[in-house]
């Protein structure tokens, strides 16, 4: 997965920059690797390193303020739960204060610009490089300060003065002048408070988390007024709505969760608004399960192929390779530290390590990772408990609002075996995400994820040829129609006109058809509908079973509505895990076959999915290569369609059959039976020892 370098881990970004120090410090390299590191203790030269490093930080030309510091802020937080026993933690933590603020600010009025520096956020007008002091001067991002985004490290600046200066490690000097950057960062030439993000966002919040515990270290700093009644709109916009809407959870749920923490405990509502902090907690709970893999709607978390990365820093190297994984499982860290809950410290364990593997099996190289990721909760007794899980309708704003918006489908949250899938329901789009309502963006079992969206920056077309970096309907698992001048699947995105774009801003979840329930055997069934879907008066109606095998069978009834006419195409559309070899293109027969998208870090096996489509003799198959997507690895979307007739019930079943490589695909396939009936009774059959029957009102799975 490839990033800009502002996503760099600030190890790596490091490593990049002790290439370019001074020939003295070339000298001990041994001094500057593995900063952070989990232990300090066994240093024998702590005035040496930190000198070492101190300078190193110093002879960057610019550094990440937005991200740089949640790393540094950890080293504080093992620190402070450890007991405040590796003192030489707090030599470290001085050196980067020092080196990246301190000496920095001094960096900057030796140029004539120390006036110019802040270290919270600016609203001043420009773009991502540079802003626009008062007199016309150019802040230059990550010199002077962070841009828009630079107060995402706010508070983990603030937090490390706080425990330097209550550990006595500062100059009354040092302490003056830090007093007098904050003052200054929070003067009205770089925060006009009255603009930029004023609701619940990853903006506003990773952004005020270092404004309010500015507040509280410093009382009598400039617009303490104007900053208070801030907090106090935007922490409102949270509490008005019961939740935030940024539907695409990495990168900015944890942004996002970190700066509601961080406001938070500086304002006291830790524990006043605990109710609220734990209804958002509990609907981001249920986005994790157990299986060791993890997919959200806009973007697929990959698993780091390398584990031991993870078992040498379980604090700094997530679970996950994503840039935010280990800042995701440091929210839970915090939020299980606050409210003393098993589950959430479950969930940080799964984000941090991957989760035990069924039966509760794990490495002694994963057993002392957690022990020394989570040393804090063995100490007090307190140790992960599983969600109960199970099918069910998740709620926004499940406090106030009620808002049906995914459906979760699983007998419960384990790794034992148990499947999970999850569909998008709301039908409101985000500022960062289109309208993705009705998509299906996990699948996963076993400890492998089959399916998962594909990015909504996945598609943009020249004429027939893919380009990437687009938003095209293709790019997400779900029922597409499609005008039939295209040449399904590839939607014309933003290039095309009335007739391509029925589907975004009109179509209206009905509330009252969703469903998601268990049977006792395990099995799980849900449902959900949609109007005005592709064109005024359309409907689309999914239903799917997740059976306890990990067998997905989705059955779905489409009414196209009186202006599509007889110019529409429709079928169901699904992303597969490339593979080599395997050429796209139409195809004859009406299966694919694929490897899983990955895998948990205890599954070993070679485990793939095979997808068939019920063939009703009119169907045209095929498949396409994806060629580029911000989120994920480029896939394979396979897909099925045929014309459509305004006013007919037109009828599609796909279903999805785990296997091993022991089994051929087309020995799999050969074990489906499908059937569809006019009245609209969905049937399969497989392998001769399940059968999922979905009917109007009923489901069942017989064995």
């Amino acid at each position: 997965m490839k990033y800009p370098l502002r996503f760099l881990s600030l190890a790596l970004l490091t490593a990049l920059l002790t290439c370019r120090l001074p020939a003295e410090e070339s000298q001990a390299p041994e001094l500057l690797v593995g900063h952070p590191r989990f232990s300090y203790e066994g240093v024998k030269d702590i005035d040496a390193m930190e000198k070492a490093l101190h300078d190193s930080l110093l002879a960057h030309e610019r550094y990440s303020f937005s991200r740089s510091w949640w790393q540094w802020d950890r080293l504080r937080a093992r620190f402070v739960d450890g007991g405040r026993k590796d003192r030489n933690a707090l030599r470290i933590l001085r050196a980067v204060l020092r080196g990246l603020i301190l000496d920095w600010y001094a960096k900057a009025e030796a140029k004539g610009e120390g006036d110019m520096f802040y270290i919270f956020f600016t609203t001043n007008s420009g773009n991502k490089v540079a802003r626009k002091a008062e007199d016309g001067r150019a802040l230059r991002r990550d010199f002077h300060g962070g841009g828009y985004h630079g107060g995402w490290g706010g508070a983990s600046r603030m937090r490390i003065y706080e425990e330097l200066s209550r550990q006595k490690m500062l100059t009354a000097t040092e302490e003056k002048l830090f007093r007098k950057i904050v003052h200054q960062s929070l003067e009205p030439r770089f925060l006009d408070f009255k603009k930029g993000a004023q609701s619940a966002n990853n903006h506003s919040y990773g952004n005020g988390g270092g404004v309010a515990l500015a507040l509280k270290l410093f009382p009598d700093a400039p617009q303490t007024e104007a900053a208070r009644a801030w907090l106090d709109r935007i922490w409102a916009s949270l509490s008005g709505f019961g939740d935030w809407k940024e539907w695409t959870y990495y990168p900015y749920g944890p942004i996002f969760l970190h700066g509601l923490l961080d406001v938070a405990e500086a304002t006291g509502r830790i524990e006043s608004d605990r109710v609220l902090i734990n209804a958002v907690g509990h609907r981001a709970l249920a986005f994790i399960h157990g299986g060791g893999v993890r997919g959200n709607p806009n973007s697929g978390a990959r698993i780091r192929k390398d584990q031991s990365t993870v078992y040498a820093d379980p604090w700094n190297v997530g679970y996950y390779n994503v840039e935010t994984s280990s800042r995701d499982g440091n929210f839970w860290y915090r939020l299980a530290q606050h409210y003393k809950d098993p589950e959430y410290l479950w969930a940080a364990e799964q984000v941090a390590l991957g989760g035990r593997a069924p039966g509760g099996g794990a490495s002694p190289e994963y057993l002392d990772a957690y022990r020394r990721r989570f040393g804090w909760f063995i100490e007090r007794g307190i140790e992960p408990g599983e969600p109960a899980g199970g099918a069910s309708i998740g709620l926004l704003s499940p406090l106030k609002k009620k808002i049906p918006e995914r459906i979760y489908l699983n007998p419960g949250l384990g790794a034992d075996n148990k499947p999970f899938a999850a569909f998008f329901l709301y039908e409101e789009k985000s500022g960062h995400l289109d309208n993705v309502a009705g998509h299906l963006y996990e699948y996963s079992f076993n400890g492998a994820k089959f399916l998962h969206t594909s990015g909504k920056y996945n598609n943009v077309y020249s004429g027939d040829s893919l380009k990437g970096g687009g938003t095209g309907e293709e790019s997400l698992d779900l029922l597409l129609a499609l005008h039939k001048r295209h040449s399904f699947p590839l939607h014309p995105d933003r290039k095309g006109d009335k007739r391509d774009f029925m589907r975004r801003g009109s179509i209206r979840h009905l509330v009252g058809l969703a469903r998601a329930e268990n049977n006792e055997a395990g099995d799980s069934f849900g449902q959900f509908g949609y109007e005005h879907y592709y064109g005024e008066g359309s409907r689309w109606l999914r239903r799917a079973v997740l059976t306890a095998e990990g067998c997905l069978v989705i059955a779905d009834e489409y009414v196209p509505g009186k202006q599509l006419g007889d110019d529409y195409q429709a079928g169901p559309v699904w992303h597969l895990a490339p593979e080599a070899g395997v050429a796209a293109g139409p195809s004859e027969r009406n299966w694919f076959d694929a490897p899983a998208l990955d895998r948990a870090w205890w599954q070993k096996e070679a485990i793939r999915v095979l997808l068939l489509f019920h063939d009703d003799g009119v169907l045209q198959y095929g498949s396409l290569r994806q060629v580029q997507s911000q989120d994920t690895d480029p896939n394979v979307t396979v897909f099925a369609f045929r014309p459509v007739e305004a006013g007919r019930t037109e009828r599609f079943l796909s279903v999805l059959v785990p296997h091993g490589s022991d089994a051929s695909a087309g020995q799999v396939a050969s074990q489906v039976e499908t059937s569809i009936t006019d009245p609209g009774v969905f049937t399969v059959t497989l392998a001769n020892q399940v059968s999922v029957r979905i009917e109007k009102g009923k489901w069942s799975v017989g064995r």
